[in-house]
C-alpha cells in the first residue's frame, strides 16, 4: 500500500467494495447533479459481465482515513472495428478530493497499467487510451490533468433534453413500414440489428457475446417501451426507450430516455428515426413524464444532431472524448 496526501491506494477487495463504490458514485451524482443513480446491486450485476477487465488486477482503489472511497478506477479494453486496442476506464473521484495531483496520479497509474497489459496481448492495431470528459463546464481539473498528460480531444458529444410540455407532432410512418412490439424470440435479432447499424458510428466495437445476458438483466430493460419499425419480418430501425426509476426518484424528475436510436442502412433517409422519436415522446408524455433525454455524437455523419434539434431537443451538457497513443513498457 502507498499513501498520498492522507490517502491509501490498494487493489479491489471483492464484493465488500461494491457498497463503497456505489456510495462514491452516489456522492458524485448528487454533487454534479448527474442523471444517473448507481446501487451496489447495479455494480455487482455489471461486474459479472466484464470482458477484458479483471477487477482483481485491473483496479486502483483510493481510501481516505475513514475507510471511505475517495476515488477508484478500473482498466478494460476492446478491439474496435479498425483493429485498435482501445483502453477505457471509469474515472471516479469524490468532489472533496478533486485535486490536480490525484487526477494526474491516477491517470499515470492507468497508463502504466495499460502498458503492462499491452505486453500480454496481441492486438492487430495500435493501442490507445480513451477517456470521457463528461461535463466540459464543470470538470476543469480533470480536463487540465488530461491535457497535462498529453491526451488530445478527438470527439464531441452532447446530452440533449426535450420538454414534453411542448407540442409533439407525429409524422406518418414511411410506406410499407409499421411499429410493432419485439417478441422475446426476436430480442437477440434486435441486438444484432443495433450492432449492425452502429458499425457506421465512430469508435464502434462489436458487441461482445455476453452482451445479451447483461442487457436483459439490467433493471432498465423494458421491451414494452421500445419503438421498433418493421419492414415485413425485418427490423428496420428502433429506439430502445427506458426509464431510470432510481434516478428519477432521487433527483425528483419524471424523465424518459430515448436512447439508443438506430436505423439500419437500407432504411436510412426515409424519416424513420424522426417518426419513432416523436412516437416515443408521445408515449412518455402519456406515461406522465415531463422530459425526454438522449446522448448524441455531434459529429455523427448521418445528421443525428440536427434531427434531434428538429424534434425539439436542446443541448444541456457538452462532453469530450480524449485519446492518447500508448506504447508497451519494457
Amino acid at each position: 500500500m502507498n499513501t498520498f496526501d492522507g490517502l491509501t491506494f490498494r487493489g479491489f477487495a471483492g464484493k465488500s467494495d461494491f457498497a463503497k463504490m456505489a456510495k462514491l458514485l452516489q456522492d458524485i451524482a448528487i454533487a454534479d447533479q448527474a442523471d444517473f443513480w448507481t446501487t451496489p446491486e447495479d455494480i455487482e450485476r455489471d461486474y459479472q459481465h466484464l470482458v477484458n477487465s479483471n477487477p482483481a488486477t485491473d483496479m486502483c482503489m483510493v481510501e481516505n482515513s475513514q475507510g471511505d472511497l475517495a476515488a477508484y478506477t478500473r482498466v478494460g479494453w476492446e478491439l474496435d472495428d479498425e483493429g485498435k486496442q482501445v483502453f477505457g476506464f471509469p474515472f471516479n473521484i469524490h468532489p472533496d478530493w478533486r485535486t490536480p495531483e490525484l487526477h494526474r496520479h491516477l491517470l499515470q497509474w492507468v497508463e502504466q497499467h495499460c502498458a503492462e497489459i499491452i505486453k500480454t496481448t496481441s492486438p492487430a492495431g495500435k493501442p490507445v487510451l480513451r477517456a470521457m470528459l463528461r461535463n466540459v463546464e464543470k470538470e476543469h481539473v480533470f480536463q487540465a490533468a488530461l491535457e497535462a498528460e498529453c491526451f488530445q480531444s478527438v470527439r464531441f458529444m452532447n446530452r440533449m433534453a426535450r420538454d414534453l410540455n411542448e407540442p409533439i407532432e407525429i409524422p406518418s410512418m414511411p410506406a410499407g413500414l409499421e411499429i410493432r412490439p419485439v417478441p422475446e424470440t426476436h430480442q437477440r435479432v434486435l441486438l444484432s440489428a443495433l450492432d449492425e447499424a452502429f458499425r457506421d458510428h465512430w469508435g464502434h466495437a462489436p458487441i461482445p457475446e455476453n452482451a445479451y445476458e447483461q442487457w436483459t438483466s439490467n433493471p432498465h430493460f423494458n421491451p414494452s417501451l421500445w419503438q421498433v419499425a418493421w419492414d415485413g419480418e425485418e427490423i428496420a430501425a428502433g429506439i430502445l426507450n427506458f426509464v431510470d426509476k432510481e434516478a428519477n426518484q432521487q433527483f425528483k424528475v419524471n424523465r424518459g430516455w430515448t436512447d439508443p436510436i438506430f436505423t439500419r442502412r437500407p432504411w436510412r433517409k426515409r424519416g424513420l428515426a424522426h417518426a419513432l422519436l416523436m412516437h416515443s415522446l408521445k408515449m412518455f408524455k402519456e406515461m406522465g413524464m415531463t422530459e425526454a433525454m438522449l446522448g448524441v455524437d455531434t459529429q455523427n455523419p448521418n445528421g443525428a444532431f440536427d434531427l434531434y434539434e428538429k424534434c425539439g431537443f436542446r443541448s444541456v451538457m457538452r462532453s469530450v472524448i480524449y485519446e492518447k497513443n500508448l506504447v508497451a513498457s519494457h
